[in-house]
């Protein structure tokens, strides 16, 4: 496995603080050149084996079942019958899952809407009007679940926020950053997430995220730290990695270097 911190062709990335975030929980893997390849496509296989690493304690909400084109001894079956059985991705006519085919976005936030079981509170053509100039591109099928996603905030579009872009193949680097959304991993710029509200506060940071509890996440240089709702610096940046407040806690990473 190469090492998250030195892969070669990230340094520029959209997506780069996603991909560090979720290479140092083994979630994703580089290539043995030195290189993660954040534009490649990724198969259904691959993102069935990423949703199982991601989220492991997964709930058997159906019984296993048998895909003929996925063999007991294929290097991802284990990962496909989890993620089946957990609801987030199904297979097609004729008990295929064509675990070749590269996923398109809309696959992605369907499954993850479907196996987070994630609801609507709003009417979902409404949410999709608001948010998306490209909405009539959406399947009928998923058009529940992309506005679920939406006002869970999980939904990454990079480089126009309007623009879903639902039936392109989806990329490594941006299901790292779906992956980052949904484990609240604040490694997105507020620029590519759709519905995110804030406060308005001058560019003074590197990196941002959500406000919870009358406090959010920002990052300087390295480092994260927090702010209120004006802008100040309520604890200063000094952690490795911050999480969003929760009952008065936050879950923050911190190394101490030995003397």
């Amino acid at each position: 496995m190469t090492n998250h911190l030195i892969f070669t062709d990230i340094q520029n990335h959209w997506a780069r603080d996603c991909i560090v975030a979720a290479t140092a929980r083994n979630i994703f893997r580089g290539y043995r050149d030195g290189t993660f390849r954040p534009d490649e496509p990724v198969s259904r296989a691959e993102f069935a084996v990423i949703l199982d690493t991601a989220l492991p304690k997964l709930e058997r909400l159906r019984p296993s079942t048998i895909f003929l084109d996925v063999l007991s001894n294929h290097w991802a079956a284990k990962a496909i019958q989890a993620v089946y059985q957990a609801n987030f991705l199904s297979g097609y006519r004729n008990r295929l899952f064509k675990p070749n085919q590269p996923i398109p976005r809309v696959q992605v936030i369907a499954a993850l809407a479907s196996g987070l079981n994630y609801g609507v509170s709003i009417n979902p053509s409404d949410t999709l009007k608001k948010y998306f100039d490209d909405r009539d591109q959406i399947p009928s099928y998923a058009v529940r679940a992309i506005a679920a996603a939406t006002e869970r905030r999980i939904i990454v579009n990079y480089p126009k926020i309007k623009r879903l872009q639902p039936n392109k193949n989806a990329t490594r680097g941006e299901i790292a950053a779906f992956i980052c959304r949904v484990l609240k991993i604040p490694a997105v710029p507020y620029k590519y997430i759709p519905g995110m509200e804030f406060v308005v506060i001058q560019p003074q940071f590197d990196a941002a995220d959500s406000f919870s509890e009358g406090m959010a996440q920002v990052k300087i240089g390295n480092k994260w730290g927090y702010i209120d709702k004006t802008g100040k610096l309520v604890i200063s940046p000094q952690f490795e990695e911050a999480n969003a407040f929760s009952a008065g806690l936050a879950l923050v990473k911190s190394t101490i270097k030995s003397t």
